[in-house]
């Protein structure tokens, strides 16, 4: 593998092992978009990858309580996962769920946030009594 160090390159070669489907993928994405080389395309994606995901969008607190809980539930592996979650459950239902007055979802996020305080409290107490 070149390294910029010893070329004087600005740029890094990058090598990727991609399956026969992400390969796929890949030169579909290129196709799509008009990009003249499969280098394109990936930097591109990474150009794109550093604008997009959930911490790229502001999400009211409520939301965010809700992905980090079904996270920790283990219903989704991170919170990007939890959010394709929610939204595959539809607005009809996520208005199910919460309830139709703002007192309701104010009362429901309070709970969320002091479970997931009460939960950070007794992880700390057990971290603490594992170092005596």
């Amino acid at each position: 593998m070149r390294d910029a160090e010893r070329t004087g390159s600005t740029s890094r070669f990058l090598g990727v092992r991609l399956t026969l489907e992400e390969n796929g993928r890949l030169e579909e994405f290129r196709r799509v978009r008009g990009l003249a080389t499969t280098s394109d395309a990936v930097r591109a994606l990474v150009n794109e990858g550093a604008k997009t995901g959930v911490g790229a969008a502001e999400l009211p607190a409520t939301l965010s309580e809700e992905l980090a809980e079904l996270v920790e539930l283990g219903y989704a592996r991170n919170p990007e996962e939890a959010l394709a979650v929610a939204l595959q459950l539809g607005l009809a239902e996520i208005a199910r769920l919460h309830g139709d007055s703002w007192k309701q979802m104010r009362s429901h996020a309070r709970d969320v946030a002091d479970r997931r305080r009460v939960r950070e409290r007794a992880d700390r107490e057990g971290r603490g009594l594992l170092r005596r």
